[in-house]
């Protein structure tokens, strides 16, 4: 109970700028959420056929991937705030682009605005995050962050399923159609552009990117600085990689292997985002009794067993169950690997580094549906469950190796020091 009466006195004891953070992030995923819902339902039904629909979603990934680490190194140079405002407003243009367009051409360009808008906002994210919490405080922040983009991802999926509905009552148009789901895109919006009020108040603690900062930074290519990030980007990969040869599809597993309806299928995605934000939200406690590595090591390994059973499970209740504990277990370590990470780069390059972070998994996601998608032809879902299982425990193995002793040792140091204050008192 004291743990649980901590965590709430350092989410209530957060920086203004930190809560005005997660104000902000609350209303872009509300309104994040019900946008990509429904965005390409819309595209669709404007007449667009589907080779333009996945050339449209291609082009929305493929610019965050190319333009993710250049974003990152303009978010260091700029400050936190100017880049997320930055990054907000593309976005939101590129938004409105793709929804009030009549032609297809301008669709294709806001797709790729889309993209840079999102990337940069997420290579700002993290370091911002980091410069407005201490040490203490971060796992908190970190989780919080994570957790309400799920639960309001949640919300989003449930109301943004049936504005569409509403508005074709409203309109006497047909639900289904243009005019209905237009509507309800433009709600989206107006919603995602409410949260550039609270980034609106808040004030930069850290001075953009100056001359003395850029001589006193470490190259971007200097040695020193990949010591530091390359074991932090390695697991990134590996466990990216893992994840984008089966997650994508499990909505076909579950169709394949036991025939669920699109109702039943869509309340146990629903459900189980709702627990993943939950269990993310409890992480921090764990991270103070273990520590940040250790908490994701044993959450990555403990998820596996259910990812497993998952696969080979003969009914329907034992999978949806090893489903819904493998994703609470599984993302609940994922704030707190990236809080860890902040705090082993230089401040003046987080935003490069988060960014290299947010690259190394997309290229993971890039690669692996295609291999997945050969294997499932050939050899069905069970090698597939086999390779995530196997990246999923090299990829844990490794953060334990390569980060276990240094954040034991340095927690050793915290506690003996608050040892000493204990007895000069």
């Amino acid at each position: 109970m004291n743990v649980v009466a901590r965590q709430v006195r350092l989410a209530a004891g957060l920086s203004r700028n930190a809560k005005l953070f997660l104000l902000m992030g609350a209303f872009s995923g509300l309104g994040g959420g019900i946008f990509m819902l429904l965005l390409n339902l819309f595209v669709l039904a404007r007449g667009s056929d589907i080779a333009f629909l996945g050339l449209l979603m291609s082009l929305m990934s493929l610019s965050a991937l190319v333009l993710g680490l250049p974003m990152g190194i303009l978010t260091d140079r700029i400050g936190r705030k100017q880049a997320m405002l930055l990054g907000s407003v593309v976005a939101t243009g590129a938004s409105l682009i793709l929804v009030l367009s009549r032609a297809d051409w301008p669709l294709l360009l806001a797709a790729v605005g889309w993209g840079a808008g999102n990337a940069l906002f997420m290579a700002t994210g993290p370091a911002f995050m980091a410069e407005n919490a201490t040490e203490e405080e971060r796992p908190t922040l970190f989780s919080l962050q994570q957790g309400t983009a799920m639960l309001v991802g949640f919300a989003g999926s449930m109301v943004g399923g049936n504005l569409p509905s509403l508005f074709a009552a409203l309109l006497g148009v047909h639900p289904e159609s243009v005019t209905a789901y237009r509507a309800t895109l433009l709600v989206a919006i107006g919603i995602m552009t409410v949260g550039l009020v609270p980034l609106l108040m808040i004030e930069e603690q850290r001075t953009p990117f100056s001359a003395q900062m850029a001589q006193d930074a470490p190259s971007l290519w200097s040695l020193s600085l990949w010591r530091s990030v390359v074991p932090l980007l390695v697991p990134q990969l590996l466990i990216g990689l893992g994840a984008a040869l089966l997650i994508p599809y499990l909505n076909v597993f579950f169709k394949q292997r036991f025939g669920v309806t699109d109702s039943l299928l869509g309340t146990i995605f629903a459900v189980s985002q709702l627990l993943m934000g939950l269990a993310t939200l409890a992480a921090p406690m764990l991270a103070e009794r273990w520590g940040k590595i250790r908490t994701v090591v044993l959450t990555e390994l403990a998820s596996l067993p259910f990812l497993m059973a998952l696969g080979f499970a003969p009914l329907l209740p034992l999978a949806i169950g090893a489903f819904w504990v493998r994703a609470m277990l599984m993302n609940m370590g994922g704030p707190l690997f990236t809080a860890f990470a902040m705090e082993q780069v230089p401040e003046e390059r987080r935003g490069t580094v988060g960014a290299m972070m947010g690259l190394v998994w997309s290229i993971g996601q890039g690669i692996g549906p295609g291999i997945s998608g050969l294997v499932q032809r050939s050899a069905g879902f069970t090698p597939l469950f086999l390779a995530t299982g196997s990246t999923y425990l090299v990829g844990a193995l490794m953060i334990q190796t390569l980060f276990g002793k240094k954040e034991a040792g340095s927690r050793g140091q915290e506690a003996g020091d608050k040892g000493q204050e204990e007895e000069r008192w």
